[in-house]
């Protein structure tokens, strides 16, 4: 079912504010993001998600013509790579020994037609060249893997210190729900 909402600049901003995170039940040591979540005021629940580690809800809002809450798993889908403070390690793994399973999950994220998001914690292109990740897989192979599964899935990739990324999780929700909410 597709919901229709006229709304005004100001009622966009009062709904955004209202979002409630999900992170997924398998997303380990995020501590730092809830957190951050906490020191904020930002709601979140732990949910099993279908796919990717972070996603919302719109909690319901009559007054504005939303008059149930409205879940943003299939709109919203952020993958996050971090554990152990090294998401270049996690990510060289999964592009690893874990790639099959790695690969099907952003398979079925592109076929609920999401924004998507793979958001890696400490990394950067340079760290990849310079090989600041512990796994076998060389720098060549890891670099290229994250360009082919750009371009294949349709995600962005943004690199972040583990002391931003709740902000840049929260921020790229927002960011994503407002310019859906105008559309």
């Amino acid at each position: 079912m597709k919901v229709t909402l006229k709304l005004k600049d100001a009622d966009i901003e009062k709904l955004v504010k209202q979002v409630c995170i999900l992170y997924d039940t398998r997303e380990q040591e995020n501590s730092h993001i809830l957190k951050y979540f906490d020191k904020k005021g930002i709601e979140y629940k732990r949910k099993a998600l279908k796919f990717c580690d972070y996603s919302a809800y719109l909690k319901a809002c009559p007054e504005l013509g939303l008059p149930f809450d409205v879940s943003l798993e299939n709109v919203i889908a952020i993958e996050r790579k971090g554990s152990g403070g090294s998401g270049l390690t996690e990510i060289a793994h999964n592009f690893g020994d874990g790639r099959s399973a790695f690969e099907n999950e952003w398979i079925r994220a592109k076929e609920s037609g999401a924004n998507l998001y793979l958001v890696i914690e400490n990394g950067s292109w340079e760290d990849i060249k310079n090989h600041k990740y512990n796994s076998q897989l060389n720098e060549k192979a890891l670099y290229n893997s994250l360009l082919s599964f750009r371009k294949k899935y349709g995600f962005q990739i943004d690199f972040i210190k583990s002391d931003n990324v709740g902000e840049h999780i929260y921020k790229l929700i927002g960011i994503t729900l407002k310019k859906l909410l105008e559309e």
